[in-house]
């Protein structure tokens, strides 16, 4: 007997291992798809296109408000610019009419103060036919001064820091 039990432990041994089963295919009718899944790839490749597009919506938009905060500033400049046709004709006035053909010592002389400035805007006059304007911080920025010489009918904007808005262009005054 225990050679029939070495010959059955044998066959044990040499039998193939069952094969898987299949899973059944699905009828050439059925619409079933395969999963895909999303790779990192994938992931990365859709953040980045939604990030460009943010940065594009956004970056138009700040563009749009910069631009209408400028020509808000560009109106409220082109205002006051017959106020220095004014003072500019008050003054060639009074220099015709000066017994020595002099300028005028103080804007004062020429024109009320009162009635020339605004809140964004204040006149000077300085010597040599020289009418100065000078913003005010309701203007956005104190300090930028634009000049007209009354000898050359010219116009000459300072800026102490051009780099930072809100600005007056050389464009708005000679045109």
């Amino acid at each position: 007997m225990p050679d029939n039990e070495i010959k059955d432990r044998n066959k044990e041994a040499v039998k193939p291992a069952p094969k898987p089963e299949r899973k059944a295919e699905p009828a050439a009718g059925d619409d079933l798809k395969p999963r895909h899944k999303m790779g990192l790839v994938e992931i990365l490749i859709f953040l980045l296109l939604a990030g460009v597009v943010f940065i594009f919506i956004f970056g138009m938009q700040q563009m749009q408000r910069e631009k209408e905060q400028e020509l808000a500033l560009q109106e409220k400049f082109e205002e006051i610019l017959p106020t220095f046709q004014q003072i500019a004709q008050a003054a060639k006035t009074y220099k015709e009419n000066d017994e020595f053909g002099a300028w005028p010592i103080d804007i004062g002389e020429i024109a009320d103060p009162t009635k020339i400035n605004t809140p964004e805007f204040t006149f000077t006059w300085l010597e040599d036919g020289i009418v100065q304007l000078t913003t005010t911080k309701e203007f956005g920025k104190e300090g930028i001064t634009v000049d007209y010489d009354l000898n050359t009918d010219s116009y000459t904007v300072t800026d102490p820091d051009p780099g930072v808005k809100p600005v007056i262009k050389d464009s708005w005054v000679n045109q």
